[in-house]
């Protein structure tokens, strides 16, 4: 057996479940397992350290707090310490099915947009049971974010090609982010997060980024996915506006993926698997997306109906 076990065998119900299996693949800094609870009920365990007590309440909370809308993610069953309070455990209940991301590598075109209009339905569905009544000004909020994440971009040694048409495209289309409605957001909703279960129903999991925030937000991140399979991107685009986006989404999107570029410097830095070069490339690629800020339409969309 792994070390991974040897942290979950003082948790009260370990003696009831059979089948354990740990799963590999996914966050580095949690071990995951698959196991049988004593109702028959197969789930999912994630144990990680106690340092990330925080992060790991609130995500519990927010599966807590969206359980009742019975969305396709799993099910918050316990929540507590382990192996001697130096680590945290979750116990969801399991999704069966394959990854997005497994199905797309083997998808043709027109699977690929079948598979984003499931995704787009899905990210709408949550974004509609979950708006959050607050009197945070977005615009403030955001601006404090980006302005971090460019403080930190100034420090980091990397300077981009073409960081200029960013940065004034960010200080000229402020007034974007005013009046934005607020959700709960995923946080992390990409390909390897979506499950397509064997009943063909879209499922989602992973909530440990599921923050409050502007639900055009949440489609940042679909620039990773949409480099590969831009067929997917557009599926889910229009699956969640059900036809074509509104007016306001790409000016948007590309005020958020300009940042997301700052800060995917400053990430990869700290993950440090990457060359600086290979940093800076990416990075230069995402604001490449947008030709110099003529447009605002990615090179990745176009028309669904093309």
């Amino acid at each position: 057996m792994s070390d991974g076990f040897s942290l979950i065998r003082d948790i009260p119900s370990f003696s009831e479940w059979s089948q354990i299996t740990e799963l590999h693949g996914g966050n580095s800094k949690e071990f995951k397992f698959r196991l049988q609870n004593a109702d028959g009920q197969f789930c999912t365990l994630r144990v990680t350290s106690i340092d990330r007590f925080q992060l790991e309440q609130q995500e519990y909370a927010n599966l807590t707090r969206l359980e009742p809308f019975h969305l396709p993610m799993p099910k918050p069953l316990q929540f507590g310490l382990c192996n001697g309070g130096s680590h945290l455990y979750m116990l969801l209940s399991w999704i069966e099915g394959n990854t997005v991301s497994d199905l797309l590598t083997m998808a043709d075109e027109s699977e690929q947009y079948s598979l984003g209009l499931k995704a787009g339905v899905l990210l709408a569905r949550l974004h509609q049971l979950s708006p959050v009544a607050s009197s945070l000004d977005w615009n403030r909020h955001y601006t404090e974010i980006e302005d971090s994440v460019l403080s930190r971009y100034w420090i980091s040694g990397i300077v981009l090609r073409n960081e200029a048409g960013g940065l004034d495209y960010l200080r000229n289309h402020k007034n974007l982010l005013d009046g934005r409605p607020l959700v709960i957001k995923h946080g992390d909703y990409h390909a390897a997060n979506l499950i397509l279960t064997p009943e063909s129903t879209m499922a989602m999991i992973d909530f440990d980024r599921c923050v409050i925030s502007d639900p055009y937000e949440e489609f940042a991140i679909l620039v990773w996915t949409a480099a590969k399979h831009p067929a997917f991107a557009r599926g889910q685009i229009a699956g969640y506006f059900t036809g074509p986006a509104p007016a306001d989404f790409f000016p948007l999107l590309a005020y958020y993926i300009t940042v997301y570029a700052f800060e995917h410097v400053i990430w990869a830095l700290g993950y440090g698997k990457n060359s600086p070069a290979a940093i800076k490339k990416t990075a230069e690629d995402l604001l490449d997306l947008f030709d110099g800020y003529r447009r605002t339409l990615p090179h990745w969309y176009s028309d669904p109906e093309l």
